[in-house]
């Protein structure tokens, strides 16, 4: 009885995975046509969206925005998927697989070529609609708030401007797109940009070795003189240049004479300082001319990139989970960051005890 009960078990195994196999695998294969003519006509739509995504990052960073990391992983993206089509749509693949079927399509005469080539069918359909969901950027970033610091600078007599704010709020954002906008711009205004990001525990040998490259003094030389010489070295050739130079998260005044750094005022227009923090203390020490708070988003556009992030299919995915959105977007209290990472976070999240839970 024991060996023909463990015969039986085994059988009814055999027919469970067969049979499980056959309905939920065999849509590959029946769907094949159906799922190439899709495939087609999805590819077609995200090339357009990818041309339409690239011509409008072109205009922003001829204004001097730079592109956002998560637009550029998105374009790789694209193009991986559309080499990945092309192998898939050649005429003479398409023809082979189409001939294998028999039966309207709801067989083949080799099962697990078919299998294969429908589930990669499949699955790339199933890539192509989410990059056609998650294709949409607002490739403008602190456009607005670029453009009123790019006024001050060029119209108003300014040396240091410090642009000062909580943790998250996009102080970094808006600074690397002032820099790329000096490094395109043609007026020849300054003879060199220099950006190093300083952080809490002010190292000045780290600060030097971003201005050392920049300037191009560093090499086995460079190597072996102390802090003291190297300042000299970067003096020397800073006292005869037109220079912006570009601090990224400073806690405390930085004291530029140990970097080496010619100390910019009003009378010398040659330097201007530029520099973020989190305190519009630092920005007193730091004696600058012009302070600039950067804000918070206001709670329609933090909810609008909140969504953005999330994307659209998720928030369909349930009658509730826009108003949850809407909960965990305001939470973020308008920083752009937290809005991102935590929306990017959530796109995954597509029940109702997912977002429950997670707010």
């Amino acid at each position: 009885m024991g060996g023909c009960f463990s015969v039986s078990m085994s059988c009814d195994q055999v027919v469970n995975q067969v049979t499980q196999w056959f309905c939920v695998k065999e849509s590959y294969i029946h769907n094949l046509e159906e799922n190439l003519t899709a495939l087609e006509t999805a590819v077609e739509e995200l090339k357009a969206m990818q041309d339409n995504l690239s011509r409008r990052v072109e205009r922003e960073e001829d204004k001097g925005l730079r592109r956002l990391s998560q637009v550029q992983v998105w374009l790789t993206r694209v193009e991986t998927i559309e080499s990945q089509v092309n192998g898939v749509f050649s005429v003479r693949m398409i023809t082979t697989e189409l001939q294998r079927l028999c039966l309207c399509g709801f067989c083949s005469k080799s099962l697990t070529l078919s299998y294969r080539y429908g589930k990669r069918v499949f699955m790339m359909l199933k890539e192509v609609a989410n990059l056609k969901a998650n294709g949409e950027f607002d490739v403008r970033g602190l456009l607005t708030m670029l453009k009123t610091v790019w006024n001050i600078l060029k119209e108003d007599e300014v040396s240091i401007m410090g642009l000062y704010g909580m943790g998250g709020v996009g102080k970094t954002t808006l600074l690397t797109q002032i820099n790329n906008k000096f490094r395109k711009t043609d007026d020849d205004a300054f003879d060199i940009v220099i950006w190093t990001v300083v952080s809490m525990d002010v190292h000045i040998k780290n600060i030097q070795e971003d201005v050392a490259k920049k300037l191009r003094l560093d090499g086995e030389d460079w190597n072996r003189k102390d802090k003291e010489q190297k300042a000299c070295d970067i003096h020397n050739v800073l006292k005869r240049k037109k220079f912006v130079l570009l601090l990224d998260d400073i806690w405390e005044k930085v004291n530029l004479a140990k970097i080496g750094v010619p100390y910019p005022t009003v009378e010398n227009g040659d330097i201007t300082l530029i520099f973020t923090t989190r305190s519009l203390e630092v920005c007193g020490r730091m004696e600058a001319g012009v302070k600039m708070v950067v804000q918070c988003l206001p709670p329609h556009d933090a909810l609008e990139l909140f969504k953005k992030k999330v994307g659209e299919i998720t928030l369909g995915s349930h009658p509730n989970i826009p108003e949850l959105a809407r909960i965990v977007a305001r939470k973020c209290h308008g920083l752009p960051l937290a809005l991102s990472v935590i929306g990017e976070t959530m796109a995954s999240k597509r029940t109702i005890q997912e977002w429950e839970h997670g707010h």
